[in-house]
């Protein structure tokens, strides 16, 4: 038997009944962090908007979602807009910002998601129609203090083709049961509305949990050596690891394919992510 309401309706009846103009709707974006690591750099893809709001101020690169598409749609056709990323590639959901004053235009409500590809997979970037530029800036954050309640990090962006360098201090700040952030602009170019909160909690989940997630291999070929592994997880820390030290923990995660490359005239072993190794009881 169909289901029917207290006012005796079935589903296709409350549908003809139903009046959307009860509620305002609010405009709905996609924006995404596209992440690579280029010449053991960390780097991400920012635009110069070239007209209100935000006029001047880098941004990710986004647009509005189209009322018959899904998000995952959506961000998949701006991602191949600025990229030759195709669906196989990785890409996920990070956050949802809401805020009411977000945008001047109206209320515009984003979804942000977060995508890994290695760096052959990008080709020459363009601006599209609403940027003035298109970039890969250089990310780096690193701690100036740590106390047993706060933390302070400087997340800096620079892009040396146009001369550009974006910097924040961003505080950690230790509360009753969460951490509150608060960030600080540092340089004269800026991130446009609030995308430094976006920037800044992409930073930190490649950080730490790229290797323990799994989502660090995004970065690198389906078959990589050891060494390789070990400069994509440097670029995204920030800092060189004990080489014996990551080797013995990585392996866990891999498994042998069988082929080999040749490295300065050695045969080197080839290793592919084990996508079911997901219950992890030691991270990097």
């Amino acid at each position: 038997m169909e289901k029917v309401n207290e006012r005796g309706e079935t589903l296709e009846q409350f549908l003809e009944n139903y009046d959307d103009s009860m509620y305002r709707h609010p405009s709905n974006t996609v924006d995404m962090i596209l992440m690579t690591v280029d010449e053991g750099k960390l780097k991400m893809l920012l635009i110069k908007r070239k007209d209100h709001p935000f006029i001047g101020d880098w941004a990710m690169p986004g647009g509005f979602v189209n009322f018959d598409e899904d998000l995952d749609e959506a961000v998949l056709r701006e991602l191949s807009e600025e990229t030759s990323i195709t669906e196989n590639s990785y890409f996920r959901q990070l956050y949802t910002f809401g805020n009411t004053d977000r945008d001047p235009r109206t209320r515009v409500i984003t979804t942000v998601y977060l995508s890994l590809t290695p760096s052959s997979n990008i080709r020459k970037t363009k601006a599209d129609d609403d940027a003035a530029l298109a970039g890969w800036f250089t990310v780096n954050k690193n701690v100036t203090v740590m106390e047993k309640m706060k933390r302070v990090s400087v997340l800096t962006l620079e892009n040396e083709e146009y001369g550009v360098t974006i910097s924040y201090e961003i505080t950690d700040t230790a509360k009753e049961n969460y951490i509150e952030t608060r960030s600080k602009l540092l340089s004269e170019e800026c991130l446009a509305a609030d995308h430094i909160k976006a920037v800044n909690m992409a930073v930190d989940q490649v950080q730490h949990r790229a290797v323990s997630t799994g989502i660090m291999f995004n970065l690198l070929p389906k078959e990589s050596t050891l060494r390789e592994m070990q400069t994509v997880y440097e670029a995204l820390i920030g800092k060189t690891v004990d080489t014996g030290n990551f080797r013995r923990d990585v392996r866990k995660m891999l498994k042998e394919t069988g082929h080999t490359k040749k490295v300065n005239g050695k045969s080197v072993k080839l290793y592919a992510f084990d996508p079911m190794y997901s219950c992890l009881r030691e991270n990097l």
